[in-house]
């Protein structure tokens, strides 16, 4: 080969270096920018993400707060409850106890009322005997008077037996207890008979 090829291949190869290598910083200089542009976009994301994580950790310490003072009232009403539970329990033991009591009296006092209503049978039926003995001479004044001791002197009772009231609705509106109605309307019916 002779020189003076070679030294245009030379040149050649020269100016083709010479148009490559500007091309190469264009491409690198944009490749520079991106990267500076991915940092700058990345820095920014991180600072948002380190901004929503304080946040977070800011309202998650405000929600721990919030569960704290909701479990502290909730512990308050607990115990208020239970206080107001013993309270009622203690009532309750006291009412039953006044109850019972009261009961025991009450029983005491309807036996003593059923004693003295069993007395004052007694006390008829022995009258009605005396004067069933008396009225055997006049069988007819006999009749009518006992009629008149038992419906006088419980005109009330047997008005409203003779309206068709219950023995309950009598017993509430003549204030007699319900047995001594019963009993009072047995009396009668035996002496009708």
């Amino acid at each position: 080969m002779s020189p003076w090829i070679i030294i245009v291949i030379l040149g050649a190869c020269a100016i083709a270096y010479a148009f490559i290598m500007p091309r190469k910083d264009k491409v690198q200089q944009p490749s520079h920018q991106l990267v500076q542009e991915m940092e700058s976009t990345l820095e920014h994301y991180m600072t948002e993400i380190e901004q929503d994580n304080d946040a977070l950790i800011q309202r998650v310490a405000e929600l721990k707060g919030e569960a704290t003072a909701a479990d502290h009232r909730m512990q308050s009403q607990l115990q208020e409850l239970q206080q107001r539970l013993d309270q009622l329990e203690q009532q309750k033991v006291k009412t039953t106890e006044f109850s019972t009591a009261e009961n025991i009296m009450g029983q005491r006092s309807e036996g003593l009322q059923a004693q003295s209503l069993m007395d004052s049978v007694r006390a008829e039926t022995n009258q009605q005997i005396a004067s069933a003995s008396e009225l055997q001479d006049n069988p007819q004044q006999g009749k009518d008077q006992k009629r008149e001791s038992i419906k006088d002197r419980y005109t009330e009772l047997f008005r409203l037996h003779d309206e068709g009231k219950s023995m309950d609705a009598i017993s509430r509106q003549t204030g007699i207890q319900l047995g001594e109605v019963q009993l009072i309307l047995q009396l009668a019916e035996r002496e009708e008979s």
